[in-house]
């Protein structure tokens, strides 16, 4: 079993969550604040961009914040705030993927976690240009964890979109490839087999070691799962949870929040609805120990 931070017993570890803040829709910094704080982490936002809405509506007004990233995190260094982490996210432009690079290097000592969010089912994300896709190979390369979806995988490493049907030695491959990248973990999520109840995820270290973790199949497309489990994931490693479990523990989760979410009105545009589930995440996450030890 692999864990990837061990907690401190007193200091509560403080993470970067560099990711967009939509206004409506279930996803990015809305999802990772949440899930990180009923952890019982501390949570520092870096907002790459400002939409109205996630992109999958057909419009919505976007603020890029490239102008203000580089002085925004150049004072956090100047400060010293003590980061245990960085998790990232979906970026508002070309020119962020380098300045995140350079956020990365003033940190040496910190867990980088790179949910490289970028495209889905085929299709890359409409704020995505073809420069942005390529360099983000550069960020997964900075990257201990990547945790990309099986698109993502295939622009990350210039091929094609095979689908979502793969089997064990395929995603094996896939992963090996990644890991060749230079990061040290790799999360490859959202893959199907044979039997279409059934959904998994894929855990490939650069020891060689490797496991999947399957778990009930949801009949729907929703926006938000992707971020909710990365989210999920983040705390859990954070929480000093085994990476191996923490994948069950998310893929389970998320699979539990959709279904909930198809009670919800409009569920097809906002996304999955994951805040009645952030009580699981406190009880998974939480330690007994450490809460009275940070209270003497």
């Amino acid at each position: 079993m692999t864990k990837l931070f061990i907690p401190d017993k007193v200091q509560i570890p403080k993470i970067a969550a560099i990711h967009d803040l939509c206004g409506y829709g279930s996803c990015s910094l809305t999802t990772a604040i949440s899930v990180l704080s009923a952890a019982g982490l501390e949570v520092c936002p870096v907002p790459t961009s400002y939409l109205s809405t996630h992109t999958a509506f057909g419009s919505y007004t976007f603020f890029d914040t490239t102008e203000n990233l580089p002085t925004y995190l150049d004072h956090w260094s100047e400060v010293k705030v003590p980061l245990a982490g960085a998790y990232t996210g979906f970026l508002g432009s070309f020119e962020q993927i380098s300045i995140i690079i350079d956020f990365f290097d003033k940190y040496p000592d910190m867990l980088r976690i790179v949910d490289p969010v970028m495209a889905d089912l085929g299709v890359i994300y409409k704020t995505y240009t073809e420069e942005m896709c390529m360099e983000m190979k550069e960020l997964a390369s900075a990257a201990d964890l990547i945790m990309p979806n099986l698109t993502e995988a295939a622009v990350l490493l210039g091929t094609e979109y095979q689908g979502q049907f793969l089997d064990e030695a395929e995603t094996r491959a896939i992963c090996d490839q990644l890991l060749q990248l230079g990061c040290k973990h790799v999360i490859l999520k959202g893959i199907r087999r044979d039997d279409a109840a059934m959904i998994w995820n894929c855990i490939a270290s650069d020891d060689g070691s490797y496991a999947e973790y399957g778990h009930k199949r949801v009949n729907a497309s929703m926006h938000g799962t992707g971020d909710f489990f990365a989210s999920i994931v983040t705390a859990g490693i954070f929480s000093g949870k085994e990476l191996e479990d923490t994948v069950r523990f998310a893929g389970e989760l998320v699979h539990d929040a959709m279904e909930f979410s198809f009670s919800q009105e409009g569920w097809q545009d906002r996304g999955v609805n994951f805040e009645p589930f952030l009580r699981s995440v406190a009880d998974y996450c939480g330690s007994d120990e450490d809460a009275a030890a940070r209270l003497q």
